[in-house]
């Protein structure tokens, strides 16, 4: 019986954990020290919810990756604004046309 119990608290700090990553704002995690580079952002935040190939495998615009870092912030990526900029300079310079 206790064993069950273990495995049931397992179960929900995994979800819980995998819930809080993929959902949330649009702020850095609280007490968690802002990323200063776009490299460790990409790798830190985007593959919470992909892997980096996704990202790695595409050539956009500046523009065009402005839109889509948007569009991951509306789906739950926690970028504040500083965040976002820094992502998008570095994605742009990185993996543009």
């Amino acid at each position: 019986m206790k064993r069950m119990q273990f495995l049931v608290v397992v179960m929900l700090v995994v979800a819980a954990s995998v819930a809080s990553g993929c959902g949330g704002g649009q702020e850095a995690p609280a007490g968690e020290q802002v990323a200063v580079d776009g490299e460790t952002l990409l790798e830190e935040r985007c593959t919470e919810c992909h892997d980096l190939e996704r990202t790695t495998s595409q050539q956009k615009t500046r523009a065009e990756w402005e839109e889509t870092v948007s569009r991951m912030i509306d789906r739950g990526a926690e970028l504040n604004e500083e965040e976002k900029t820094v992502l998008v300079d570095y994605l742009a310079e990185n993996y543009g046309p």
